[in-house]
C-alpha cells in the first residue's frame, strides 16, 4: 500500500537519514559559497577559463563542512551501539552506507552549485573565452571523494571525534596545494588561478580527475568492508588502494607543470600617439580603458622614442620566450587578470616602463629626501617621485603638492627630460639639480 503521510514525502529524499542531516550542512555550503563569490559579480574581466578553476578553489571550505557532515552521520548511524544498527543487520548492508554518502553528497554539492549560479549568470553575460570541462569535472569529483572521506572517518571513529578530525584532515588536505605545488594534481585547486590566455596544463587536469575518481571507489569500497561482518577485503581492494598510492607518490617524484599558455587567439587593435593597443578578443572591453589610462603617461614624458613600439595583452602571448622576446623589442605587456583595477594597474606599469626601477639607483631600494640621507637615496627619490608624478598624469594631470615635483608645469618636466634623459637613466639626477628646484 502506498503511504501517503506528508512526513513520509518529505523524508523520502533524505532516507535514510533525518533532514536535519542534510539541510544544515547544504544551508551552511550555500550560505558560505555566495559570501565568497559575492564581490566577484561586479569585477571585470571575468571568463570561463577563471571560474572553471574556481570550482575547485571555492569549495575548499564547502567541503570541509560536507564531510564533517558525512563524518557526523557515519558516527551516529554506523556505530555497532545502536540496537537497529547491528553489523549482522540489513540496516548496515552495503547499500545503507551508500546511501547516507549519496544523501549527504547530493544535498551538499547541490548546494555549492546553486551557490555558484550568480557568478557562473556573470560570466555567461561577458561571454569571454569556454569552460574547461575536466578542470570542473576534477573538482566535482574532488569534492565527492573528499566527502566520502569524511564518512570513513565517522565509521573508524564512531563517535563525536570523527566530525573534527574529518573537518582537519580534509581542510589539510585541501589547502596542501598552498603549501607544495606537487599536491596541486592530488587536490581541488592550483596555487594559482588561470585565467584567458592560460590554463591548466595538459597532464594535471586529467590526472587529478581520474585520481578523485580512484579514491572515492577506493573509499566507498573501504566504507562498506569496515562494516562487514565478518570484515573482509578482497583482492580488488587491495588493488583500488595500491593504485591510490602510487598516484599519490607520482606527481612528488615529477611534479607537473601547472599552467600553460593557450594564446594566439583573436586580437582587437588600435593606435593612439604613434603606439599600438591590441588585446585578445574577449578584454575588447578593456581596450579603451588601457588606451586612456596610458597615453596620458606617454604623453607626459614627451619623447616618442621613449614610449613602447606596443602595448599588448599578456592573454595574447604564447611562450614566455614570446614574452622576454617582444619586450626587448618595445612590447608593453598588461596582465588583464579578473577583478583587475586598470585604474591603479596600467598607469603604474607604463610609469614604470619610462623610468628606470629605483634599486638600480644603488641604494637598496631606498628613496628618501631626508637632508641627511645618503646621496644615492636622494637620487632615488627622484626616479619614484617622477613615476608617482606619471601615474598622476592619468588621473588628470592636477598639480602634486608633495615630493620633488610639487610646483613644476608639464612642460618644464618634459624639457628637464628631455634634457636630462641619460642621467636620469643612471640616477645621476639629485632633487637640487632639478630646474624648478633652483
Amino acid at each position: 500500500m502506498r503511504s501517503t503521510h506528508p512526513r513520509s514525502r518529505i523524508s523520502a529524499p533524505f532516507w535514510p537519514l533525518p533532514p536535519v542531516f542534510a539541510l544544515v550542512p547544504a544551508a551552511l555550503i550555500l550560505a558560505l559559497t555566495l559570501a565568497d563569490t559575492w564581490n566577484q559579480l561586479s569585477w571585470r574581466a571575468l571568463d570561463w577559463v577563471y571560474l572553471s578553476a574556481e570550482v575547485g578553489a571555492l569549495a575548499r571550505l564547502p567541503v570541509v563542512v560536507a564531510a564533517g557532515a558525512a563524518a557526523l552521520a557515519a558516527a551516529r548511524f554506523t556505530r555497532p551501539g545502536l540496537v537497529f544498527a547491528q553489523r549482522w543487520q540489513p540496516r548496515v548492508a552495503r547499500d545503507v552506507p551508500w546511501r547516507h554518502c549519496a544523501v549527504v553528497t547530493g544535498w551538499c554539492l547541490a548546494a555549492y552549485a546553486l551557490g555558484l549560479l550568480p557568478l557562473a549568470l556573470a560570466v555567461a553575460a561577458h561571454g569571454a573565452g569556454t569552460p574547461d570541462p575536466i578542470a570542473i569535472a576534477g573538482a566535482l569529483a574532488g569534492f565527492v571523494a573528499l566527502t566520502l572521506f569524511g564518512y570513513l572517518c565517522g565509521v573508524v571513529l564512531r563517535g563525536p571525534l570523527a566530525v573534527p578530525v574529518a573537518v582537519g584532515l580534509v581542510f589539510l588536505l585541501a589547502s596542501l596545494p598552498l603549501v607544495a605545488d606537487a599536491w596541486s594534481a592530488l587536490s581541488l585547486q592550483l596555487p594559482v588561478s588561470p585565467s584567458l590566455g592560460t590554463r591548466e596544463s595538459t597532464a594535471v587536469g586529467p590526472y587529478r580527475l581520474g585520481f578523485f575518481l580512484l579514491l572515492a571507489v577506493a573509499l566507498a569500497w573501504t566504507v562498506a568492508a569496515l562494516l562487514r561482518t565478518p570484515r573482509r577485503f578482497s583482492t580488488g581492494h587491495g588493488l583500488a588502494v595500491a593504485a591510490v598510492a602510487v598516484t599519490v607518490a607520482l606527481p612528488h617524484l615529477r611534479p607537473f607543470p601547472l599552467l600553460a599558455y593557450d594564446g594566439g587567439g583573436a586580437e582587437v587593435c588600435t593606435e593612439r600617439g604613434g603606439v599600438r593597443y591590441c588585446v585578445r578578443e574577449g578584454h575588447e572591453d578593456e581596450l579603451a580603458t588601457i588606451v586612456g589610462l596610458t597615453a596620458p603617461v606617454f604623453d607626459a614624458y614627451g619623447l616618442a622614442d621613449a614610449a613602447p613600439a606596443e602595448v599588448r595583452d599578456l592573454s595574447l602571448a604564447r611562450s614566455d620566450a614570446e614574452v622576454v622576446r617582444r619586450g626587448r623589442q618595445g612590447t608593453l605587456w598588461v596582465d588583464i587578470p579578473p577583478g583587475w583595477e586598470p585604474e591603479q594597474e596600467v598607469p603604474s606599469v607604463a610609469a614604470e616602463w619610462l623610468v628606470p626601477d629605483v634599486f638600480r639607483c644603488g641604494s637598496g631600494g631606498v628613496a628618501t629626501l631626508a637632508a641627511d640621507a645618503p646621496p644615492e637615496a636622494r637620487r632615488a627619490a627622484v626616479v619614484e617621485d617622477l613615476r608617482a608624478w606619471l601615474v598622476s598624469r592619468a588621473h588628470g594631470g592636477g598639480p602634486v603638492e608633495d615630493g620633488v615635483f610639487s610646483g613644476a608645469a608639464p612642460a618644464q618636466v618634459r624639457e628637464w627630460i628631455r634634457r636630462d634623459r641619460e642621467r636620469l637613466a643612471a640616477c645621476e639626477v639629485a632633487p637640487e639639480d632639478l630646474p624648478w628646484r633652483t
